[in-house]
């Protein structure tokens, strides 16, 4: 992993690369489209240029060398590349050259010229070996042949001074872009490595609560970046926090019952011989004890199971079920009274245990909390868009500001009473993970004119 790291390239690089690339290849159309349009702008002005030249020729009607001559004296050359001419009529041949004013019939040159081999590539485009391309023109008029040749030496001349300038300004924008790059990379990546030193010291001591990250203002994407890390570390913190205050509580609530036993066991090893009498209470109190721990422990099971529960939902009757429930557990309430208020043929996505589980643990709930002269609501119905399972008591309720805090590992709203009242604190925490598990969400909310109704509720698809 560390090799790879290593390896990878960075920020800064990968910025860098990227500029540069667009940097040269808009530099790069940029000059193929320049020089497309002088070549062929000069192209065309050279071939507009030789068939003025060779309109000229034939408007002369050369019939003999004076004529030839006073043609060549009295024309204009307006073609600024070498060329050469040729007219034939029924009595000579005359060459010239538009490379000196004096008029040539014949010359070293164009015998050399016109003793190459001449090659046609397009159109009017000519190759002749050793004087390289040219424009070539023919036309006949009567007896008389005008042949003209325009050389594309000084055009391919320009054009390649061109394309070494475009190399040079390539080049030049090559090391500008790169330094800008350079620049733009480095203002970039800071406040990244930055957020990066921030995340490694954070992840030193990753059992103390992490500090919350400096986040830079911009760039936005980094900026967001860094919210994102201090959400996780808030959660992170939380969790830990959550996490260190069910240790705690866990210890506390099994040390109680753990030093109880120790300390009956004690009294027994010391009186029990000769106050046999202090057995049987100290027995009954150790068995109390005892089941109190294991109830303990098992809620702590139920809660670790179904952190990492993976179940699967059915449709399940919960008319059905809720009212097997209730009468089944009519009993166990006396002297309090359930009254039950049960919709008919409500079915809903769950798992059928974790719902029996759900519906006991509320009825427990109001049970410990409710006078015992006060009934107690067990209540099923459907509306247009949700279907509610409430469980309503008429106990001394619950505070706004601890109707969330209720589903915490261990947590009582009244402290005191604590140790008055049977329970571990971990029965709301159970049901809370199991409505989860089952789709669902739970609530509390006030009862008039006094208690608490616990209300889970499943959303209808509509």
């Amino acid at each position: 992993m560390a090799k790879n790291n290593a390896t990878a390239p960075t920020y800064e690089r990968l910025i860098n690369q990227e500029i540069r690339r667009l940097v040269l290849l808009i530099t790069l159309i940029i000059s193929v489209v320049i020089l497309v349009i002088v070549g062929a702008q000069q192209t065309l002005s050279t071939s507009h240029e030789a068939r003025d030249l060779m309109t000229s020729l034939n408007q002369a009607n050369i019939k003999d060398v004076p004529s030839f001559i006073h043609w060549n004296n009295s024309t204009t050359r307006n073609t600024k590349q070498p060329a050469f001419i040729r007219v034939t009529t029924n009595k000579t041949t005359l060459t010239t050259t538009t490379k000196s004013k004096r008029t040539i019939l014949t010359s070293p040159s164009s015998k050399a010229f016109f003793a190459k081999r001449q090659t046609k590539l397009v159109g009017s485009l000519v190759y002749v070996r050793g004087f390289g391309l040219f424009l070539a023109y023919t036309q006949k008029d009567g007896q008389n042949t005008y042949q003209l040749w325009v050389s594309l030496r000084r055009l391919i001349n320009s054009l390649l001074v061109l394309i070494a300038l475009i190399i040079i300004v390539m080049l030049a924008a090559s090391a500008l872009g790169t330094w800008w790059a350079h620049r733009l990379a480095l203002r970039l990546s800071t406040p990244t490595v930055a957020l990066l030193r921030e995340t490694e010291y954070t992840s030193n001591d990753p059992e103390a609560d992490q500090p919350t990250l400096s986040i830079p203002e911009s760039p936005r994407e980094i900026n967001d970046l860094g919210r994102a890390f201090n959400n996780l570390l808030l959660a992170q913190n939380q969790r830990l926090q959550h996490e260190r205050q069910f240790i705690s509580d866990a210890s506390h609530e099994l040390r109680t019952p753990i030093a109880a036993i120790r300390g009956n066991l004690s009294l027994i090893r010391r009186r029990g011989d000769s106050h046999p009498e202090v057995i049987p209470e100290s027995l009954a109190f150790i068995d109390e004890e005892s089941l109190r721990m294991q109830h303990l422990i098992e809620n702590l099971l139920h809660l670790s199971r179904a952190d990492r529960a993976k179940i699967e939902l059915s449709d399940q009757d919960l008319s059905y079920l809720v009212l097997q429930l209730g009468e089944h557990y009519q009993p166990s309430l006396a002297p309090q009274k359930l009254q039950l208020e049960i919709d008919q043929n409500i079915h809903v996505k769950g798992n059928a245990d974790m719902l029996q589980q759900i519906v006991v643990a509320l009825l427990d709930n109001a049970h410990k909390y409710s006078p015992v002269d006060q009934p107690i609501t067990l209540r099923l119905h459907q509306t247009d868009d949700a279907i509610e399972l409430a469980v309503a008591d008429h106990g001394e309720g619950i505070p706004d500001d601890q109707k969330t805090a209720v589903f915490q590992r261990f947590y009582r709203v009244d402290q005191s009473r604590s140790q008055a009242i049977e329970g571990s604190g971990l029965g709301l925490a159970i049901v809370q993970q199991l409505v989860a598990l089952n789709q669902a969400t739970i609530k509390i909310t006030n009862n008039q004119p006094r208690g608490s109704i616990f209300t889970v509720r499943w959303e209808l698809k509509k």
